[in-house]
Formats: structure tokens, C-alpha cells, sequence
């Protein structure tokens, strides 16, 4: 399963993400996990459009399996928006796929 914990400040910012573990959903055969793929995709973009797009100072960590992003000063609107498109793609992979990935909020 991969798990999605998403990290918000005192104010309500979200200030972070961390992306943890595989789904397994459609591996047959050598096929490609599309679930993973999707998750991959969405995340990446929206932590490289942080980054790079709109030069937010922070951490940016991926590996297979793995992503920890952690922004040093969530208040930028447009980044929010970014993070904000980021989870609601993620939710509509999991009401699609409702048992490979879990989505979290951690506050504070």
C-alpha cells in the first residue's frame, strides 16, 4: 500500500509531504503498476513545479518507494495550490483504487 501523509502547519498550510511504499495493484506479468505510476507522476510533478517552477526553498528527497518533501515557509499561495491540486489527484486515485493507497493528515 502506499501511504500519503500529508503535513500542515499550525495555520492550516500544508508545509510538507511524505510518500511511503508501493500499491502492488496490477503487477502481472512484468505489466507496469499503474497505480504507483500514477502517484509517481502526480508527486514528482507537483514537488519539481515547487521546486523549480516556483524556487521554494525546503527539502526534496525521492527514491523508489519513497518521497519526503518539507517546505521551510508554506505561506506562498501558489504553492498551496499546487499542493492542493497534488491531493485532490491523489483522492481521485483513491476512490478508484480505493485499496492501494491511504491518504493522511498530520497537523502541527
Amino acid at each position: 500500500m502506499i501511504t500519503v501523509t500529508m503535513h500542515t502547519s499550525q495555520e492550516g498550510l500544508y508545509d510538507g509531504f511524505h510518500i511511503d511504499g508501493h500499491a502492488d495493484g496490477f503487477e502481472k506479468d512484468g505489466e507496469y503498476d499503474l497505480i504507483c505510476a500514477s502517484v509517481s507522476a502526480i508527486t514528482l510533478t507537483i514537488a519539481a513545479g515547487l521546486r523549480d517552477v516556483l524556487h521554494m526553498e525546503g527539502t526534496f528527497d525521492s527514491d523508489f518507494g519513497y518521497m519526503d518533501v518539507h517546505l521551510d515557509s508554506p505561506g506562498d499561495l501558489r504553492g498551496q495550490a499546487l499542493i492542493e491540486t497534488m491531493v485532490n489527484g491523489l483522492q481521485e486515485i483513491d476512490r478508484q483504487y480505493p485499496h492501494h493507497l491511504k491518504i493522511l493528515d498530520k497537523k502541527g
